[in-house]
């Protein structure tokens, strides 16, 4: 039994590392639907669209659609694919590597809102924590007077972080629910929200959020999306939650990093980043920041348990 616990585990981290480190490449992908006509928000529906037709089936087919977690799948979709369709978003909008690292801001959001919603302790390393996050942010964004995002982008990062943070805090003790199931529910949400959003920012500043592209570029570009929404986003998205039933949430979160690792490799061999040196600064004050609040998490658990 000790055995087979032990290979899940091993099994499980590998799928949350190599699967997050896929997500440290969607970059390229999305910005190519976007050159390619399909903007923004209007390529974000139409990849969650695309591993929904995959995602829901499965879910059917292994019976986990059950009544008594309808209402926790809501919260978890709703949490996940506000979280999902920002991140893709401020990564086509704004440079790749500021937004990943304003997403992983992620455990610092989660510690505030287990503090305000069931008064958990913040204690003295995880206040640490905060504070060097706070400078990392006003490091990152450009040390001005004030941590302010430079575009829409930004925005969209540091917002995926906070929906992705709620929707782990309000999931506290639902470890039981199922990978495909969830993944379904995300990528719906993700997919209706994505529509809503981009119409919206459309009707009150077009020039960020284009039209929607026509039948004619829709036909063009629509293997491609299909291609990657069903093989790469749907199977990667299951992977970190199936993988994440059999670590700790610290260890899950900690490999989750591999992403920024080939987001940062990526960019610089392709030239799509174009951070200064303080910025650059500023993303080591984050990581850091994250390392001390997870290590933190980490100390606490072992306390309690």
């Amino acid at each position: 039994m000790r055995t087979d616990t032990s290979s899940m585990k091993y099994k499980g981290s590998l799928s949350i590392f190599f699967s997050a480190s896929v997500w440290g490449l969607f970059w390229i992908p999305l910005r190519y639907f976007d050159e390619s006509g399909v903007y923004s928000l209007w390529a974000v529906a139409a990849i969650n669209f695309a591993a929904s037709l995959i995602a829901i089936p499965f879910a059917f087919w292994f019976a986990e659609l059950k009544k008594g977690d309808i209402k926790w799948l809501f919260i978890m979709g709703l949490g996940m694919g506000a979280a999902n369709i920002f991140y893709f978003a401020g990564i086509i909008l704004s440079d790749v590597v500021r937004v990943i690292f304003l997403f992983y801001l992620l455990p610092i959001w989660a510690t505030l809102f287990a503090k305000v919603l069931f008064n958990v302790p913040i204690g003295n390393k995880r206040m640490f924590a905060l504070v060097i996050a706070v400078i990392g942010i006003w490091l990152l964004l450009g040390a001005g007077s004030w941590p302010i995002p430079q575009n829409i982008g930004d925005v969209f990062g540091i917002l995926a972080g906070m929906f992705w943070a709620l929707g782990l805090t309000l999931m506290r003790g639902r470890s039981e629910m199922d990978a495909f199931a969830v993944s379904a529910s995300a990528l719906i949400f993700a997919f209706v929200m994505a529509i809503i959003l981009g119409s919206l920012i459309h009707l009150i500043a077009p020039d960020i959020q284009r039209a929607a592209p026509d039948l004619q570029t829709v036909y063009a570009i629509i293997l491609p999306v299909l291609a990657f929404g069903v093989l790469v986003l749907w199977p990667t998205m299951l992977g970190q939650l199936w993988g994440a039933k059999f670590v700790a949430a610290t260890t899950a979160a900690l490999l989750t990093m591999s992403e920024i690792l080939l987001a940062t490799v990526s960019t610089a061999l392709l030239g799509a980043s174009n951070l200064p040196l303080i910025s650059w600064i500023g993303a080591g004050f984050i990581l850091l920041a994250v390392l001390t609040d997870l290590f933190a998490g980490q100390e606490n658990e072992e306390t309690t348990s």
